[in-house]
């Protein structure tokens, strides 16, 4: 999950969204033309009417969704919340400049899509001029930002007080992403790299327990190492999502075994076929501690190939059920109940 380079310099076009007054009045006016204006009395009881209806179709869900006749979604009525995501990447991608709302209406979403937790972890991200406080006001979309460990030389004075002032905001549910990244191996880093990665992510730990807020881990290819660095810092309570978990299984239960709030994230990779470490663990974890999540625009579910043909390469949040329906698949078990003890798990996990 490697943050799309191109975010950077990216400035927000998305839309203000209008409020509830501003929607009647032109629902109001559109629907029944010029009468409707030249007419008060009329316009209050067409008025009524619609707000009526309205209440009466309001959807259980804070998305109006759609799907095109190729999209087959597996079927469920349990609410599904995508745990981690990347909002902005995924609009620089698809080259989308309103609303997260307009991305669900205009893209295929399943009716059970329930929301979001949006991850912004570059620094331009977190610039009060940018795309997060806009897509932070939608309902049903949540946010956690982190200085991803790529971005570790970046990591100063500056770059800390713009985070902190982000995570403030009223609908951050978690630090992250932090963590440590050997994607290439180890041996193969610049020392210097993984020593400024560390010092980065133990700063962070340590402002996210001043501030009460949950971990969300990065940690490819340095699950042992973020381990030990989390051990020595936050407290055997804490809550921890350790996000697209793709180490073995022999850490991933030391981790849980130690970590009695700590969450495995599992995404569109457990439907790799290369990927028999993390098919592993979403088969012996507990349920009550795995999370589902699509990471994305990142690796898209192999099983979700007939979803969203205008952008065939992306992942999109809407991917979430495709996940849980391999989870479901892999532990034999039906789809409904997987999903509804994920979504006490996101609760659990982000108070969401």
């Amino acid at each position: 999950d490697k943050p799309d380079k191109k975010r950077k310099g990216v400035t927000s076009a998305v839309a203000r969204p209008r409020t509830k007054e501003e929607e009647d009045k032109e629902d109001s006016w559109s629907d029944h033309g010029e009468e409707g204006r030249d007419h008060t009395g009329q316009l209050s009881v067409m008025q009524k009417q619609l707000e009526e209806k309205r209440e009466k179709a309001v959807p259980k869900f804070p998305f109006k969704t759609q799907t095109t006749s190729l999209s087959q979604f597996p079927e469920s009525h349990v609410p599904f919340i995508d745990s981690h995501c990347h909002i902005d990447y995924l609009f620089v991608r698809d080259k989308h400049y309103t609303s997260f709302a307009d991305y669900v209406q205009t893209k295929d979403f399943p009716k059970n899509f329930s929301g979001c937790v949006a991850n912004f972890c570059d620094p331009p991200a977190w610039a009060e001029d940018r795309m997060y406080p806009e897509i932070l006001e939608e309902e049903g979309v949540w946010g956690a930002f982190g200085l991803h460990p790529h971005n570790a030389s970046h990591w100063c004075r500056q770059v800390q007080k713009n985070l902190v002032r982000a995570v403030s905001h009223p609908k951050c549910v978690a630090w992250g992403e932090m963590g440590l990244d050997y994607g290439k191996g180890m041996h193969e880093m610049d020392p210097e790299v993984i020593r400024r990665q560390k010092e980065a992510f133990r700063d962070q730990m340590k402002l996210a327990l001043k501030l009460g807020k949950p971990f969300v881990i990065h940690g490819r290819g340095a699950e042992g190492d973020a381990f030990e660095m989390m051990k020595d810092l936050a407290p055997r309570d804490h809550r921890i999502h350790f996000h697209c978990y793709t180490g073995n299984w022999n850490i991933a239960r030391k981790m849980q075994d130690h970590f009695e709030n700590l969450y495995l994230g599992i995404t569109g990779l457990v439907t790799f076929g290369t990927a028999s470490d993390v098919r592993e663990v979403a088969r012996k974890c507990r349920l009550d501690r795995l999370l589902i999540e699509t990471d994305s625009p990142y690796m898209k579910p192999t099983n979700a190939s007939q979803v969203d043909l205008s952008t065939p390469r992306n992942a999109s949040p809407s991917m979430g059920v495709w996940i849980a329906a391999k989870v479901a698949e892999i532990r034999r078990m039906d789809l409904d109940d997987v999903l509804t003890q994920v979504r006490k798990n996101v609760k659990n996990m982000y108070g969401i």
